[in-house]
């Protein structure tokens, strides 16, 4: 029998990443909403923006474009998936590599949430990475259906797929006003951002590093 000491055990549980405590499925995906609370998250906002119920986080509307980021670690290369649905004229987003301190749509990028009238255009809808890349196709945006955004980030190259639909794709350092930004960052969730009456909710938030 192979004997391992104390202290080896010691530095192991000392020196494995944070990552790693949280909740992976079968597809190697980590699960960053614990299905209780927004304790993984550091809200960049009001905590009451944020209620937990019945495994849900539902966001009314606020104006305020509040937001939280996962709080553990930033990623560079990653598979960002997230479950959500959004009311009629409901304005939400999701962050990828966003810098943490500034505004996460632009030091980092928006997967934009969108369900309002008038319609936004293509560079502002769904699954458009807000202001910089526009969708080609168009996702479909009937209010009040889950959704499934897979968010794929690999070097420079960023893909949004919408309910297994490819519908955006860019490789940042081709684009002078995204050539510079970071190829790593935090995570995020946005608040519901439309007109009163109006929510966003998730359900399920979670993420694989890529090797």
């Amino acid at each position: 029998m192979k004997c391992i000491s104390i202290f080896a055990i010691a530095v192991c549980l000392v020196s494995a990443p944070l990552f790693a405590a949280e909740k992976t499925d079968d597809e190697g995906f980590v699960e960053l909403f614990n299905g209780k609370d927004v304790s993984n998250f550091e809200i960049r906002g009001n905590q009451s923006d944020f209620p937990v119920k019945d495994g849900i986080i539902r966001c009314e509307a606020g104006g305020k474009g509040d937001w939280m980021l996962y709080k553990k670690e930033k990623f560079s290369d990653f598979v960002y998936r997230v479950e959500w649905r959004v009311s009629e004229r409901g304005n939400s987003g999701v962050f990828i590599r966003a810098g943490g301190e500034g505004q996460p749509w632009i030091d980092g990028y928006e997967v934009q949430i969108s369900c309002e009238e008038p319609r936004r255009d293509e560079s502002h809808c769904t699954g458009a990475l807000y202001g910089f890349q526009a969708v080609n196709p168009r996702p479909e945006e009937t209010p009040e259906k889950w959704r499934v955004f897979e968010i794929t980030c690999k070097g420079p190259h960023v893909t949004v797929s919408v309910d297994g639909q490819r519908v955006c794709e860019l490789d940042q350092s081709t684009q002078e006003e995204t050539k510079d930004k970071a190829l790593s960052g935090y995570l995020g969730i946005q608040d519901s951002h439309g007109p009163a009456g109006t929510w966003v909710e998730y359900r399920s938030v979670k993420v694989k590093k890529l090797k």
